[in-house]
Parts: C-alpha cells; structure tokens; sequence
C-alpha cells in the first residue's frame, strides 16, 4: 500500500489515537483513511463547505508515488465530469439571455464529425435539454442513460455562440462565465506544461486487474483543453468557491438552478445534476471518473452543506457505478452523509463477521444498511482488482440479504451488479427475487438487461441469461454502449457453441461493429478475426 504508506508521521500517529477520545472531525478521518487503504488510493483531497466556508480538510497520501511527494492542500487533480454542472450553469445562463434554448434540436448547431461521429447522435430529433438530462440514447427524452461523452454533443452550440471553434470555444465560455467571476484562479481549462499551474497537478493512476494485489499504472495528462463533458482540472478550494457561488445564487438564480437540479422524465437526473432523495433528505450532486482520477461534489442544499472529494486514481469511482444514480453507493460520500448529516460514527467492518453481524443487529437502521451495501461492493471490488477471494464480500452479502430482505425485492440495479460478481448457493434465492421485479420489456437501460444476463449466469440459467442479452442486442438505440457490444458478443459465442453459425455470425457481427463505432479498432479486429474462424460453406 505504497501510497498511504507514504503519509506523514504526524498523521499516523493521530489515526493510530485511541477512538473514545476522537472528535467527529478525526472520526471521519478514519474513516476516511480507513477507506483509501483498503483501495491503496495514492492520494486523495477533501473538504467539507458549510455556509460557504471550508469547515473541515483533509488530505493524505501521495502526488507522485515515484517520489514520495505528498498531496498538499493545493493540489490540481483532474475533476473530469465534475465539468458538466458548470456546462449546465452556462446552458442556463445562455438561454436566460435569449441565444438558445434547451428544446432546440441539436442539429440546429454546427456537427463537429471529427471527434463527434454521427453514429453516437442518436435520434435526429434529440434537443438540448435531451443530451443535457443523459435521455438521448434512445427515444428522445425516455430513457436515463449516463453517457458522458454525448455531453460533447453541444459543442457545436458553444462553437455558434462563441464564433469560434471548438475547444477553444467552451474554454472561453468556461472561463468568462464561471471561472473568472468567481475567482477560480487555480483551476485549469485542459493541461498544458507551460501553465505555471502545471507543477502542481498531481500524477494520475489507473488501477489495473491483477491476481496478486493492486496494481496503479501512471497515466500522462493527455488533454490539453476543456470541453462540455469534463477537462477541467482544479483545486479543493477552487470548488469551494464554486460551492460557496451556489449557495449565493451567484451565478444563476434560484429559479434556474431548480430547474437544472429537477430530475427529468421521471429519473434521478436533472439538466447536469443528480438529484436523490436519501435518509438525508435532498442531495445534488456531481461525479467525476476518468481514466486516471475520481472526484464528488455533493451538496446538501437545504443545509446549505458541500463535499468536495478529488482523487488522483480511477479506483473511488470505479467502484461506484455512480452512473446509475446513488451517491451513497460511493463511500466517500456515503461517510460524509452519515458523519455530516446524519450524525452517525459508521461500523467497524475490519472485525470478524459474527462481531460485524452483532454491530449490524437484527434490525439495522437505513444507514446501516446503506454501509453494509457499500463494504459489500468495495469487497467484491477488491477481488476483482486484487485477485484475493471473494468470501468476504459473500459474507457480507448473505447478511445483507438475512438483515435487509427488501432490498432484493425492487429493480435495484447496484444489487444487480453486486450479484454478478458474487454468488453463493444463500444468495440463490434473493437472487431470483431480484430478477423477477425486472421488468426487461419495459426497462430500456442496457446495464439492466446486461447485469440480469450475468446474474442469470451465474444461477445456471444459461438461456435466460441469452434472452436477457437478446433483448440488449436486438434493441434499436443505444449503439455507444459497451454494454450492448458485450452482450452480442456473449450472444454470439453461444449461438457458436450451439451450432447457430449464422445467428452467431450476425450477432458477433454487430458487436465487431459497436465497438469499431466506439473507436475500439483492437476490439473490433479481434471479433472479426472471432468471426473469421467460422469458416466458409465451402468443401
């Protein structure tokens, strides 16, 4: 654990301090801390923004793991889709001058073919507002889909209003409407070495799968601009303004921001925001994951409460799946909702499991739940990651399953995706239970039909699991989706082991074609290549 090994003395000594005596403040260190480790997160900055003022900081672990050198309170750490609540402000503020709207088509604006291919559009009749509320996969305005590419579809709109090309015209839009104002002095639009700010960015890290404990690769900086999507690259006091700008309705009026924090067609996001309902009450919040770094930003607005958690790897992010809409299955920000708003001091998931199973009780508290979900998850990451076993996050999720029934009873699609990597023969029947209040017909999301096939997998129901693909693969619209080129390609190689050469040829067919569409040109070969091996009719 090279990168929290690495922390000052000064901070091991005060998380070794005995717990009675902590302060909530140094509680949620710990937790905090306690968290990262078992990630081996390099390095990672927070802060807590109440009324507009930084009322707690925190941060450990390493800017560069080479060296050794420490994130310091001024770290630049890339905020990646953080980006798109700010794209969001200045939609708001540009239709509040008259100049577009939020129901304009998105071919009224300038097509930008090279880094836009007209494959990933979507529907000819998609608005604004459709790309803007992550509902332009499939039929316009219908179905939630995160994609955070697509947010690059507008840039063709900041092309037309700025009179100048892209990226430099979301730059300047950036910079001239939220940036500047608020005297965001320390956050980059997109990197460049000759930035004075460049020393202080810190060095990123991408986890990669391997069977003898983790393994952080260090990615380069390998964009130089700002766009709708993400790009910017800041500092925790740099959002601190920006949270603090919130508050004050600096930037757009209250108006407007409930409008972009309003969830649109019946899902949990709005114009740029996430907004949940939660034990907590209102959150609004924002995610970023790249390559190489995750980041937070969640407000409690009704009091008038900021996180800001940034991360110089992939790995807080990638855990999360926070594209399908629950900020607590992050657990950074689970910590904070619970130490913060809730008052809570967290469970102590290090111990044995009769002890955690005591600690739970029979009838734990929705929080409980929520961080018994979470270890869960992060367990089963872990294994992933790490190549360690899998019974721990089988334990935890059997008594998720005794102490919580009722959360394999609905079409939750994070238990879905935690029972595709686990499964025991205890979890067999929640498991079904679960399958059964899908209903695949109706529920458009690809991730819900992708992760019901795997489920199905793993219980043995090998042709349920194909018609769950099917109904993925077979489906108009959402063509940027990785998931859908994976489901025709599990598709395919079973129509092959059942002699369906030409069903198979097809479906393998399609997915080639997915990820060629995505610019996956290695993928796309080595499926042709899959499908070359069927052979020929000829003797």
């Amino acid at each position: 654990m090279r990168g929290l090994k690495l922390a000052t003395a000064a901070m091991a000594a005060f998380l070794v301090g005995p717990v009675q005596a902590q302060s909530p403040e140094a509680a949620f260190t710990r937790r905090l801390h306690r968290l990262a480790e078992q990630l081996d997160l390099p390095g990672f900055s927070v802060a807590v923004v109440r009324d507009g003022k930084i009322v707690y900081r925190h941060q450990e672990g390493v800017a560069n793991r080479a060296t050794g050198a420490p994130i310091k309170p001024d770290a630049l750490f890339g905020i990646a889709s953080v980006t798109k609540s700010m794209t969001g402000i200045i939609l708001a503020q540009l239709e509040a001058e008259g100049r577009i709207r939020f129901d304009d088509p998105v071919l009224a604006y300038p097509l930008i073919i090279g880094w836009q291919p007209p494959e990933g559009m979507g529907d000819a009749n998609n608005t604004v507002g459709d790309v803007l509320s992550m509902s332009a996969g499939g039929r316009p305005g219908e179905t939630f889909v995160y994609n955070g590419a697509r947010f690059n579809h507008l840039a063709g709109l900041f092309d037309k209003v700025s009179g100048m090309s892209s990226p430099q015209s979301y730059v300047v839009q950036s910079r001239r409407r939220i940036l500047e104002p608020l005297g965001m002095t320390d956050t980059m639009t997109g990197y460049q070495k000759e930035d004075p700010l460049a020393p202080r960015a810190v060095k990123r890290y991408e986890a990669q799968p391997s069977t003898s404990g983790w393994n952080y690769v260090e990615r380069p900086y390998d964009w130089d601009a700002a766009y709708p999507a993400s790009g910017l690259i800041s500092t925790i006091d740099d959002l601190a303004k920006y949270a603090s700008a919130l508050d004050r309705n600096a930037l757009i009026d209250q108006a407007s921001y409930d409008r972009l924090t309003t969830p649109r067609n019946g899902h949990a996001y709005g114009y740029g925001w996430f907004t949940q309902a939660s034990p907590a009450g209102r959150l609004h919040w924002v995610y970023g994951y790249g390559q190489a770094e995750s980041a937070l930003f969640l407000r409690v607005p009704d009091r008038r409460l900021t996180f800001i958690f940034l991360a110089n790897a992939d790995t807080p992010s990638a855990l999360a799946h926070l594209d399908y809409a629950d900020v607590l299955r992050q657990p950074f920000g689970l910590a904070f909702v619970d130490a913060w708003v809730m008052g809570g001091k967290g469970l102590d998931f290090d111990r044995p499991m009769p002890a955690i199973e005591r600690q739970v009780g029979p009838r734990p508290t929705p929080m409980t739940v929520e961080a018994l979900f979470d270890e869960a998850m992060l367990q089963a990451f872990r294994a992933r990651m790490t190549g360690a076993g899998t019974e721990r996050a089988i334990a935890l999720t059997e008594l998720l399953a005794r102490v919580a029934p009722q959360r394999f009873a609905g079409p939750d699609v994070y238990m879905l995706g935690l029972l595709s990597e686990v499964m025991s023969p205890r979890l067999e029947v929640p498991a079904r239970q679960l399958l059964a209040a899908f209903d695949l017909d109706k529920d458009q999301r690809p991730v819900a039909a992708y992760w019901s096939g795997t489920v199905r997998e793993r219980l043995g129901d090998a042709e349920g699991a194909m018609g769950a693909y099917a109904l993925l693969c077979d489906q108009p619209g959402f063509d940027d989706e990785e998931m859908k080129a994976r489901a025709c390609e599990r598709l395919g190689v079973h129509e092959l082991g059942k002699g369906q050469q030409a069903e198979a040829r097809t479906h393998l067919w399609r997915s080639a074609l997915l990820s060629r569409s995505a610019a996956d040109g290695k993928e796309f070969d080595r499926k042709v290549a899959l499908i070359a091996k069927l052979g020929t009719s000829a003797k």
